[in-house]
């Protein structure tokens, strides 16, 4: 394991950590294309987001909704298979999804 993959990794426990108010319980290395598409479909402005998470009551996942304040957009790949998010204001801290 890389040193830079290392600092990530503590990173990213850390902002499982702030979000959820608990530690996380395992951590999965999950395969995913690390780069956009050079072409994309706009779908839209993200005007909202709609989750379901256990943060902050470990074990008892509720159902969030998020409305963007600067909305992003919505694209996903040529054939239509993987969304992605681009641009908008936010950021997650331990208050949740901000933006």
């Amino acid at each position: 394991m890389s040193a830079r993959f290392a600092d990530d990794l503590d990173q990213g426990q850390g902002l499982y950590c702030r979000f959820n108010r608990f530690s996380a319980t395992q951590v999965q290395r999950i395969r995913h294309d690390r780069r956009m598409p050079p072409a994309v479909v706009s779908l839209g402005e993200l005007v909202g987001l709609m989750y379901r998470s256990d943060k902050w009551q470990q074990g008892q996942p509720r159902t969030y909704i998020h409305r963007m304040e600067t909305p992003p957009q919505l694209v996903c790949d040529v054939t239509g298979s993987q969304l992605y998010i681009v641009g908008g204001n936010y950021r997650v801290t331990a208050r949740g999804i901000e933006g």
